[in-house]
């Protein structure tokens, strides 16, 4: 029993030890002209999520991304590298995430109360981190954080 003891408080401790990265603005607070969108021939968004296989990103993910408009930028609590990219739909009012590339948020101050009719805007950039209220319907649906 004392072994299984010792060996939580151990596990604590190294996961205590760890150095915590320094505080970063969210990526949805990036300028603008750090990341486009860019329409395809139509016009519409040619918009695909770009993933990187490992916390930072090779040469040629670098340049995919860079291909797209997106910039790398390290994300989340770990701080590992992402390629963020801006919706060509960015701030555009919504009711739901159908009217959006990606979601429909309510980013007004205050409480947000799950079921209240309120107008959203669709999300800036596809950054996963941080908090955000989403909306569903005209109404708010649910706030999430991710770090």
């Amino acid at each position: 029993m004392k072994s299984i003891a010792v060996a939580v408080l151990l596990l604590f401790a190294v996961a205590c030890s760890n150095e915590t990265p320094p505080e970063q603005p969210p990526v949805e607070q990036q300028p603008a002209e750090q990341v486009a969108a860019k329409p395809d021939a139509s016009g519409e968004p040619d918009y695909a999520r770009i993933e990187l296989a490992a916390p930072q990103a090779t040469a040629e993910e670098r340049a995919s991304c860079e291909a797209v408009g997106g910039t790398i930028l390290p994300s989340g609590k770990l701080q590992w590298e992402n390629c963020v990219q801006i919706f060509a739909d960015a701030g555009k009012a919504c009711a739901g995430e159908a009217d959006c590339i990606g979601e429909c948020r309510y980013e007004a101050e205050g409480e947000h109360v799950p079921d209240t009719e309120v107008i959203g805007t669709c999300q800036t950039t596809d950054a996963r981190f941080g908090c955000r209220t989403v909306v569903e319907g005209g109404k708010i649906a649910h706030t999430l954080c991710v770090d």
